[in-house]
């Protein structure tokens, strides 16, 4: 998919062509926002919210300054940030309400509830971790993003964003006893 001939589709007047721009982030966007802790409602809306500003705003986007993909991300960044403060930084975990109801290839119950056990601590230690931090861990992980891209949308040089994740990734091993 060409995004520049995509926004140039959409700044021609062809309004369908933001859907092509919303299957391709969609999915990057839900794995970011789910590792800042959101469930997966909080994470559509969030995702909804991030492409309604994206639409809104679309004229002031400018293939100079930044990728396409990073001033999304940005946006939804920002979004989400500003949900977690609001929130007060209480996030909802969901683990999956739905047991199996047959033998299956899928972990006993002692390992799923060991695998829950480090979820949670992993999760305890995430909100644990600057809200920056935890932004930056999330891009980082995103498939979508290399780290030129990341320090952008963390507003810091690719050097600085280096350092961020490492000191992050430390502490949490540090937290996990890993």
């Amino acid at each position: 998919m060409d995004i520049q001939t995509t926004l140039q589709h959409i700044a021609n007047g062809n309004r369908q062509a933001f859907a092509l721009l919303v299957e391709r982030f969609q999915r990057p966007l839900f794995s970011y926002l789910g590792r800042m802790g959101f469930t997966q409602a909080q994470a559509e809306d969030l995702a909804q919210e991030t492409f309604t500003r994206a639409w809104q705003h679309l004229g002031q986007y400018d293939a100079q300054r930044a990728e396409f993909s990073t001033w999304l991300f940005t946006i939804a960044r920002r979004l989400a940030l500003n949900e977690l403060e609001r929130a007060g930084n209480r996030l909802e975990t969901h683990w999956g309400d739905n047991p199996p109801d047959v033998a299956s290839q899928e972990p006993t119950p002692l390992e799923h509830t060991e695998q829950h056990e480090q979820q949670r601590r992993l999760q305890i230690a995430l909100q644990r971790l600057p809200l920056s931090e935890r932004s930056l861990l999330a891009l980082a992980y995103s498939q979508s993003l290399d780290m030129k891209a990341i320090a952008h949308i963390e507003g810091c040089s690719e050097g600085a964003a280096k350092v961020r994740l490492h000191r992050a990734r430390e502490q949490l091993r540090q937290w996990l006893g890993a």
